[in-house]
């Protein structure tokens, strides 16, 4: 954090006293330091001058803050529009949903961000199978208002060709564009890094559609769909997916609808639990159209008031008359401040109070004759992010829509000293890498990734060698490193590191133990086997789980031995086995620096005793 510094720390008196105390070093024939003294008044003016210009420095008005936030490279964010999905179900007939369409919550007001076909129908059912098999694996019926489905999309353990399917009744029309909004289940123990520019898919899927039967006798033929938005990532995330339906087919109706399994390989599987249909994205905001601001006199300064609340800066839109030729009028472009403005430049500035500001002659033009508001946005700021459910279409009679997630995203202009904790806060995040630690750091942060744990294993600092191993989070206790995994992590780091480092990435070498114990038990413990393979694994969980830890055996007798209800431990054995391994006379196990010890086994034969 920049440290604050204060320029008006000193009194008056403190500045005078630390003067006149060098007095006798500067000039050792001054004697006389009484206040009658022409030289002591002179000091006393001077420390009263100093007084007050260290008070004149120390004030920092708007306009300073802004150039010094400017010469940070920052910029204060303005007020923002809260971001709503809302799903259009249901629809009593076919329609499209042009942009800008309002939605309220209360007195709040929302429009549509894009234009939207919305299907009137139903969903019927849900199916997942796969190509190369004409069994299916689930067969389900779609229940809107069931939020508790665990549907695996390309089952359990997917692969190529595996496919959902959706049954719709009446089928969607050909032509059209549809959305769908598909939520998954999110394990609280997996947590995917958020997907950033970076990101290099590793999945992909692609869209088909079927007919409905007109012939029984004639074959069905799925045809390709083309998807237009996939906010999902192949079904990696929550989100909107987009498919056209091809315009070939207009007029007819595609009973169904699959998402086919294409490329790639699956980190973790991904876990269906609900489908909305037609999904609108909102912004909260409300449109303010064309008004007369007023007459522009052509002097340096002018500024016009639209007394409204909540202005977005960057969707006003200004013209002025051109004073050459009357009745004509230009577009005038909004910038943050004058400072870059020529005297020619048609600028303005829009306040956060709302206010329509224009330059002085030097920088920006200083407008003469009518002056047009051509449009604007107002929102709510913070005070739109309403709660699930209370958003609705301002005409119920074609469609009803709801939120199914609180509203989010919605922000108050940020204040300078909240834009200046916000530099601080950036310069503590990690931005590239240095030391082991920051190395580890970012690569657990790759974007898109389930990256359960990261380990610097080798270095070579002289010729700038950096060898990282990495752990993908999985449900299989020894996971490898896809090679799509590998190229992200590769594409992430070679931004963040030194220049000229050679940076790698190894998969872990998983070390297979097995426990074997002979124990005496206080006979009055029920269960107590059964307990002490759950401590063990607890242990091994705590002391045992990172890259390189050695398995004492000292710390794994003795934690066993100070358990409660063990009478004696006859004997201990740890078995290993891996490439790396080494091993002493105590029976201790140690892993290679890239090595993760896996408990794979633990045998305990007991007697009870008392």
């Amino acid at each position: 954090m920049i440290p604050t510094i204060r320029l008006d720390n000193d009194t008056f008196q403190e500045i005078f006293e630390k003067a006149r105390k060098r007095i006798p070093l500067l000039f050792p024939e001054w004697t006389n330091f009484n206040d009658n003294d022409s030289g002591i008044a002179l000091l006393e003016l001077f420390a009263w001058l100093k007084e007050a210009q260290d008070f004149h420095l120390d004030q920092i008005g708007l306009k300073n803050e802004a150039v010094y936030l400017k010469l940070l490279g920052l910029r204060r964010k303005e007020i923002c529009p809260a971001k709503a999905v809302v799903s259009c179900y249901p629809v009593k007939e076919e329609t499209t949903l042009e942009a800008d369409t309002s939605f309220y919550a209360g007195d709040i007001p929302f429009l549509a961000k894009e234009r939207a076909d919305l299907y009137a129908g139903k969903l019927q059912k849900v199916v997942t199978g796969s190509k190369r098999s004409s069994d299916h694996f689930t067969e389900r019926i779609w229940n809107e208002e069931d939020v508790s489905w665990r549907l695996p999309i390309f089952s359990e353990r997917p692969e190529i060709e595996n496919f959902i399917e959706l049954d719709f009744a009446p089928g969607l029309m050909g032509g059209k564009l549809y959305g769908f909004y598909f939520k998954l289940f999110e394990d609280p123990n997996m947590k995917r890094n958020p997907v950033s520019s970076e990101f290099e898919p590793f999945v992909g899927i692609r869209a088909e559609c079927l007919q409905e039967e007109i012939n029984e006798s004639a074959p069905a033929v799925w045809q390709d769909c083309e998807i237009e938005r996939d906010d999902t990532y192949a079904f990696l995330y929550s989100g909107i997916l987009r498919i056209r339906i091809p315009g070939a087919l207009e007029g007819k109706r595609m009973r169904k609808l699959r998402f086919v399994f294409s490329e790639g390989e699956y980190d973790a599987a991904p876990i269906l639990s609900q489908i909305y249909l037609n999904p609108v994205e909102l912004l909260q905001k409300e449109r303010i159209t064309e008004q007369l601001l007023g007459e522009g006199t052509g002097f340096p300064g002018q500024s016009f008031s639209l007394d409204i609340k909540g202005v977005i800066p960057d969707e006003v839109e200004i013209e002025a008359e051109d004073p050459e030729n009357p009745g004509s009028f230009e577009d005038w472009v909004r910038v943050e401040d004058f400072a870059a403005s020529g005297p020619e430049d048609r600028h303005f500035t829009v306040e956060e109070q709302g206010n329509i500001c224009f330059g002085d002659g030097f920088h920006g033009l200083a407008p003469e004759g009518w002056i047009k508001l051509k449009g604007l946005c107002r929102t709510e700021g913070i005070h739109g992010n309403v709660k699930k459910g209370r958003i609705h279409p301002e005409n119920e009679d074609v469609f009803k829509a709801w939120n199914f997630e609180d509203v989010t995203g919605g922000a108050d202009a940020e204040s300078a000293q909240s834009c200046f904790a916000r530099f601080g806060a950036e310069l503590a995040q990690q931005y590239s890498a240095v030391t082991e630690k920051d190395y580890e750091k970012l690569v657990t942060q790759t974007p898109g990734l389930l990256i359960e744990r990261a380990k610097i294993v080798k270095t070579d600092w002289e010729r700038n060698r950096v060898i990282a191993a990495v752990k993908p989070w999985s449900r299989d206790k020894c996971p490898g490193l896809s090679r799509i995994y590998r190229s992200n992590i590769l594409s992430f780091m070679e931004k963040r590191c030194l220049l000229g480092t050679e940076f790698k990435v190894v998969e872990p070498e998983y070390i297979k133990i097995r426990i074997y114990g002979d124990l005496e038990l206080a006979a009055w413990y029920r269960d107590m086997e059964k307990y002490l393979k759950e401590k063990i694994q607890e242990y091994f969980k705590e002391f045992c789980s990172d890259f390189g830890s050695p398995i004492l055996h000292s710390g794994l007798y003795g934690f066993i031995d100070g358990m409660q209800g063990v009478g004696r431990i006859r004997s201990l054995t740890i078995d290993a086995a891996g490439q790396g391994i080494r091993r002493n006379i105590n029976g201790d196990v140690f892993l290679p620096p890239e090595g993760l010890a896996v408990l794979e086994q633990i045998q305990l034969s007991v007697s009870y005793v008392g």
